[in-house]
C-alpha cells in the first residue's frame, strides 16, 4: 500500500505561493496534499481556501502550526516572519520547507537550524537554483575534475526593469531584511557556493546603490494578490560583493531589480585552472579549456532543457518529499542557511562602513 501523502499547511499566501507552489504541490498530487492555509487579512483568507481548494483556514498562523493534521508547512510568509513560523512549526513535530532568504539575520537562521536539530524534523530551504539542469551538469564537471582547482566565481542576476511591488514588505527593510541581495543574491550566492561544498567566506566587501526605484518605465512584477502594503521603499536596488573565501578562491556577485543594461537572469561562471565553465538559465553548459595547442569550447547538455522555472518548484518539493520519507534529519540546510545569512549580513555591514568586513 503506498503511504499516504504528505499533509501541506501553506503559511503565507503571496504571489510565490499561488503562482509557484500551488500547482507544483498539485503536479505531485500523489506526494503531496494541501490541507490548510494561514492568511492574516480575513477577507484574502477566504480567497487563499478558496484558490488553494481547502476548507481549513487560519487568520492566526500560530494554530496552523499546531494543527495536529499536518505533517509539514510551507513558509513563504514576509522574511520577518521566517524564523518564529518555522520554529513553531518545527517545534509542534513539523517539516518545513522556507522560502529564501532563509531569515533576517544569522542569528534567527541559527534559531531555525536549532530548532530542527531539537525536533528531528527537516528544515529545507527553497534554493531553486541547485535544482535546475545546468546546475547539476557544473556539479558533475567539479566532481570529475574537469576543471581543475577553482580559483574564482561569478554570480550574476539582473532584471532591466524588475522590482517586487514597490511599497510592498519586499521594498520595506523592516520585512525584509534588505533589497535585491537579499531576494535574489540569496539565490545565486547559495549556487556558487553550495557547488564549491560551502567554504567558509572570510572576508566580504560590497556597494548597494538605490536608483530606479521611481523610474516612469513599469517595472513591477506580477507577483499576485498583495496585502499589508506599507508605502515604503528603503532597500537597494543594486548589489556589488567580493568575497574571499577559504583556499584563497574569490567570489564577485552582482545583482539587480532594474537598471539601465540587458536582462540577464540567474548565471554564474567558475574558472579552474583546467577549464572554466558558464552556466545561464535555460541555455547548454559551456565548458571553455583548451586541448592539442589550442583553446576548445565544450557544450554540455542537460538531460532537459529548462524551459522555466516551473520545474525547479516541483524538484524543489520533490527534493523535500524524499528528504521526510527517508526518516533521516538531515541538518545541511540549517547549517548552510546560517552560513549564507552570515554572508549577506557582512555585505549590509560593508556597504554601510565602506570598508571590508572580515568573519
Amino acid at each position: 500500500m503506498a503511504a499516504r501523502p504528505i499533509r501541506v499547511g501553506l503559511l503565507g499566501f503571496g504571489g510565490v505561493a499561488e503562482k509557484r507552489h500551488l500547482p507544483a504541490l498539485r503536479a505531485l498530487g500523489e506526494r503531496f496534499r494541501i490541507a490548510a492555509v494561514a492568511r492574516g487579512d480575513a477577507n484574502k483568507l477566504a480567497e487563499a481556501k478558496l484558490a488553494a481548494g481547502v476548507h481549513r483556514g487560519y487568520a492566526d498562523w500560530r494554530e496552523l502550526a499546531a494543527d495536529p493534521e499536518i505533517d509539514a508547512v510551507l513558509v513563504a510568509s514576509p522574511n520577518a516572519l521566517h524564523a518564529d513560523q518555522a520554529v513553531a512549526a518545527l517545534a509542534a513535530g513539523k517539516h518545513v520547507l522556507c522560502e529564501k532568504p532563509p531569515a533576517m539575520n544569522a542569528a534567527e537562521a541559527a534559531r531555525m537550524a536549532e530548532a530542527a536539530r531539537k525536533h528531528r524534523r527537516v528544515l529545507r530551504y527553497n534554493f531553486l537554483l541547485r535544482e535546475a539542469g545546468e546546475s547539476r551538469l557544473a556539479q558533475d564537471a567539479l566532481k570529475a575534475g574537469r576543471l581543475g582547482t577553482v580559483y574564482h566565481l561569478r554570480a550574476q542576476w539582473f532584471r532591466r526593469r524588475g522590482y517586487p511591488t514597490v511599497g510592498s514588505w519586499f521594498t520595506t527593510r523592516a520585512l525584509s531584511g534588505g533589497g535585491v541581495l537579499a531576494d535574489l543574491g540569496s539565490h545565486v550566492l547559495d549556487r556558487a557556493l553550495w557547488l564549491l561544498g560551502y567554504p567558509a567566506v572570510e572576508a566580504v566587501s560590497a556597494v548597494t546603490h538605490a536608483r530606479l526605484a521611481g523610474s516612469a518605465v513599469a517595472h513591477e512584477l506580477p507577483t499576485g494578490r498583495k496585502s499589508g502594503m506599507t508605502g515604503v521603499c528603503d532597500v537597494e536596488d543594486l548589489a556589488v560583493c567580493l568575497l574571499r573565501l577559504a583556499g584563497g578562491v574569490s567570489l564577485t556577485l552582482e545583482c539587480s531589480f532594474a537598471i539601465n543594461r540587458p536582462e540577464e537572469p540567474f548565471s554564474t561562471e567558475l574558472l579552474g585552472d583546467r577549464a572554466g565553465l558558464r552556466l545561464a538559465f535555460g541555455k547548454p553548459v559551456v565548458m571553455y579549456g583548451e586541448a592539442g595547442g589550442a583553446v576548445t569550447d565544450t557544450v554540455l547538455h542537460p538531460d532537459a532543457p529548462e524551459t522555466g522555472t516551473a520545474g525547479l518548484y516541483e524538484r524543489s518539493w520533490a527534493a523535500f518529499a524524499r528528504a521526510i520519507e527517508a526518516d533521516e534529519a538531515n541538518f545541511e540546510h540549517g547549517t548552510q542557511g546560517v552560513a549564507l545569512m552570515q554572508v549577506l549580513e557582512a555585505a549590509y555591514r560593508s556597504a554601510q562602513s565602506g570598508a571590508e568586513v572580515r568573519l
